[in-house]
């Protein structure tokens, strides 16, 4: 009797290029194998093969003019990019080898596709999170404010404080069209960054008030130590300046019970100030300013704590009148631009 012959085995239908790409793409966003294979319902040992075979395979530089992607392939392009808040982040480069690990496309053809539908690498807006509660607070000062003469505006002592670290004031870059600042994959919200040290400063109409660079050895900046070093300097300010009205933001040591009495008994008058709102206070300009301007004249760190001190007083008096006079005379429009956000972010 001969022997019966072994069935034959199927040929192993090869995955296409898109399916080896979202197997990568999918490996490099952390996915197990197992998860792989089921999700794109190919064999387990073809995703392990796809993912050993790229990390053989060396990448090659395109040379020469980069090609243009087909439609499809910008369309493909556009909608990774758009997806999340991460992918917004991502450099031209780093989508390029998301998308083509084997290195089939380039960073430039990447940029040029995205640039022909109108989306450019743009600094990021910094914002708080805003609450319900928040939204409205916002809403209904702004509304409350919106008719206030310039005569009234250059009657607040704006103060704040920031953190200054010594080194390159970083930003965050995103993918984005014209008019898409405020979409919410392309903010980065603002939460306290308590390092580096803090510098408090005041201004009113287009005249620096007091300013103070905190010293290390005075600890945190607590009620107590706020109402000890920066409620003097303001109640001599005002002094000078009578009629003016402080504002403050509702920092943890500006919001204390003891610090609100202590301003009260020192006859200091303060605004009412809705919380997470810096884009109606016009300093939050200046600090970006003095950074800038320490970027620029200072590329490299400070070696010491007194040359800090001494950079970030140079940054202070090298703000000009025109520019804090114009942020004020900006403050109605800064109103308006909230109550048509309905208290929501502004470009401020």
């Amino acid at each position: 009797m001969a022997p019966s012959t072994p069935p034959s085995t199927p040929p192993r239908k090869r995955l296409t290029r898109d399916q080896r790409r979202e197997i990568l793409l999918m490996r490099r966003l952390g996915y197990s194998y197992e998860f792989i294979a089921s999700f794109l319902k190919v064999s387990q040992r073809a995703v392990q093969y796809t993912c050993q075979k790229q990390r053989a395979t060396p990448q090659h530089s395109n040379a020469g003019r980069p090609p243009r992607l087909t439609k499809e392939e910008a369309d493909y392009v556009e909608q990774f990019v758009i997806q999340s808040r991460k992918t917004r982040r991502m450099s031209y480069l780093q989508v390029a080898e998301a998308l083509w690990p084997e290195g089939e496309v380039s960073a430039e053809s990447i940029r040029y596709a995205l640039h022909q539908r109108g989306y450019r690498r743009r600094i990021a807006l910094r914002k708080p999170p805003l609450s319900e509660a928040n939204r409205q607070a916002r809403l209904e000062w702004a509304l409350e404010h919106r008719s206030w003469t310039k005569e009234q505006w250059n009657q607040i002592l704006w103060s704040d404080e920031t953190w200054i670290t010594g080194y390159r004031h970083r930003r965050t870059f995103v993918t984005r069209k014209a008019g898409e600042e405020l979409n919410s994959d392309c903010i980065v919200e603002r939460v306290p960054r308590p390092r580096g040290w803090m510098f408090w400063g005041s201004f009113n109409a287009n005249i620096k008030g007091p300013s103070l660079f905190w010293e290390k050895e005075w600890g945190s900046i607590t009620s107590e130590t706020y109402c000890e070093r920066i409620v003097p300097l303001i109640q001599g300010w005002i002094r000078l300046n009578p009629g003016l009205l402080y504002m403050q933001d509702n920092a943890p040591a500006h919001a204390a019970r003891l610090t609100i009495d202590e301003l009260q008994e020192r006859g200091i008058n303060c605004i009412f100030w809705p919380a997470f709102s810096p884009d109606l206070n016009p300093i939050e300009t200046v600090w970006n300013e003095m950074k800038d301007w320490l970027a620029q004249h200072y590329p490299q760190p400070p070696t010491s704590y007194d040359q800090l001190r001494q950079r970030v007083n140079e940054a202070w008096n090298a703000i000009g009148q025109d520019l804090l006079q114009q942020l004020v005379d900006e403050i109605p429009q800064r109103c308006q631009d909230v109550i048509n956000a309905n208290g929501m972010h502004t470009k401020w």
